[in-house]
């Protein structure tokens, strides 16, 4: 039964709300009208209030896209791009590069069931491969670098100090330091960053037996083996116990999971040759997840799959890389090694330690390259630039020194050195077209050159023209000096 106090609240209630009904009612047109107008303003208030919210959200969800992006085509897009909603600009931190560590360990299979194994017994090993994959969310690009297994690096460990060690050693002294995957992934990452200066912002671990049950998911792949890379009359063994003889001639091969990574794990006839047969079965199987239009689903597949790996990745992440990576598709994935030379000149060198152990020194500068390469900014993908020397005699050394500082440092993919010109007293930067404007300022910036002196000319559809040409004039002095 209520209360004297409640029996009176709830009997005051009905006459309040008569009062307020009469009041309304005894408002004018004018008034009437302005509060309808209020009414519809405060609507109008939240709804952007929601709108400039989603437009934060959108891009921390999903990389190098804005609310607008999703609206496009919708009943409501054109309302959403009057409003006054900012998108993240080129340098916000959603729309910086998303680098992923890849590490393939290399563990035989356990026997009995996992699940009563601790992560130091599953995940214990050395990371025979090792592969950072970065995408760019405003170009929509991938790209991969490998790391041959042998490079000799300083090592970091939590205690503080430095040591030197193998590459695929890291992983492994963090896992058993820390008793958790994630400790071994942290202590390679800050190797990483230490002797590379890459920033990792997740990673990927996953041995020989979920690579094959991963390929075979996706019915296989189709692989074109080159001739430097066939195998021939190989005995492989997954598990040192049983074995067979495989063979990848030249030419289309179609693998299932066993011989792809019988294929990816070859070293005939060095290590960089394995870093190759990896990179192209990647690229294989991400061409067959596009065209099976895997990555509609990304929560179904991992949720399906995602045992065969250990990985960072937040699970509220993954539609969003998983979008990205479609838009990604129909462009070709650069495929970069630190095994390989540039120019000639070998990236890694041999040496053997005191302790007799067989490792691979490194050419910093060429390792400087490969980095420029493949960490690039999406405005300089694709680009390509002619210098030519302006400045007489003197200028041949400075010319190049321009061409190994635009590859070597800023990592323009195409640099290539053109005719003499007449002497000229300044340096010149002449732009075809306009499809590489940010470039050619970003040069002039490097340089010292005013950009408002930057020569616009017409493409005019011709191939044989650079994106941008610098003539190296009397007055040039290289960056830095």
């Amino acid at each position: 039964m209520s209360s004297r106090a409640e029996e009176a609240t709830f009997g005051v209630r009905p006459s309040r709300l008569k009062a307020r009904r009469e009041a309304v009612g005894a408002l004018s047109g004018t008034q009437r009208l302005l509060f309808v107008l209020a009414l519809f303003t405060f609507g109008l208030s939240s709804i952007y209030t929601s709108v400039a919210l989603l437009s934060r959200v959108t891009p921390a969800l999903f990389p190098g896209r804005s609310l607008v992006d999703g609206l496009n085509g919708l009943p409501l897009g054109n309302l959403v791009t009057k409003l006054p909603v900012s998108s993240p600009g080129q340098d916000s931190a959603f729309n910086q590069r998303i680098n992923l560590l890849i590490m393939g360990i290399d563990r035989r299979p356990l026997p009995g069931p996992q699940a009563n194994y601790s992560d130091v017994v599953r995940w214990g090993g050395n990371t025979d491969t090792l592969i950072v994959a970065t995408i760019d969310p405003l170009a929509k690009t991938v790209s991969l670098l490998s790391f041959p297994r042998d490079m000799w690096i300083d090592i970091h460990p939590p205690g503080g100090g430095v040591f030197q060690q193998r590459i695929n050693y890291s992983f492994d002294m963090g896992l058993n330091a820390g008793k958790t995957v994630d400790a071994g992934a942290k202590q390679l990452e800050t190797d990483m960053k230490a002797d590379f200066g890459i920033n990792i912002n997740y990673y990927v671990t996953l041995d020989f037996t979920g690579v094959e049950k991963l390929v075979d998911v996706i019915g296989g792949v189709d692989v074109n083996v080159p001739p430097d890379l066939a195998v021939y009359n190989w005995f492989y063994s997954d598990d040192d116990i049983h074995g067979q003889y495989v063979n990848f001639p030249p030419g289309p091969q179609h693998l299932d999971g066993y011989h792809a990574v019988a294929f990816g794990r070859n070293r005939n006839p060095t290590d960089f040759a394995r870093i190759k047969r990896q990179q192209l079965v990647i690229e294989a199987a991400m061409k067959k997840i596009f065209s099976l239009n895997l990555l509609a689903n990304p929560l179904d597949l991992w949720n399906a799959y995602g045992d065969t790996i250990h990985t960072d990745v937040p699970v509220g992440k993954m539609p969003g890389y998983a979008l990205l990576l479609k838009e990604t598709q129909g462009k070709p994935m650069n495929t970069f090694s630190l095994g390989d030379p540039v120019n000639g000149v070998p990236t890694m060198l041999p040496f053997t330690t005191d302790a007799g152990a067989a490792v691979l020194h490194w050419n910093p500068q060429n390792v400087q390259y490969w980095l420029a390469q493949t960490f690039t900014k999406a405005e300089y993908s694709a680009s390509t630039v002619e210098i030519r020397n302006g400045a007489g005699p003197t200028g041949g050394a400075e010319t190049s020194a321009l061409g190994h500082y635009l590859a070597y440092s800023k990592g323009l993919p195409t640099v290539y050195y053109g005719p003499d010109q007449p002497l000229q007293p300044t340096s010149t930067i002449t732009l075809y077209g306009t499809a590489k404007q940010q470039l050619a300022t970003d040069m002039a910036g490097w340089l010292g050159i005013d950009p408002a002196t930057i020569i616009t000319q017409p493409r005019n559809n011709d191939p044989t023209l650079p994106d941008v040409m610098v003539v190296v004039g009397q007055d040039f002095k290289i960056p830095g000096n």
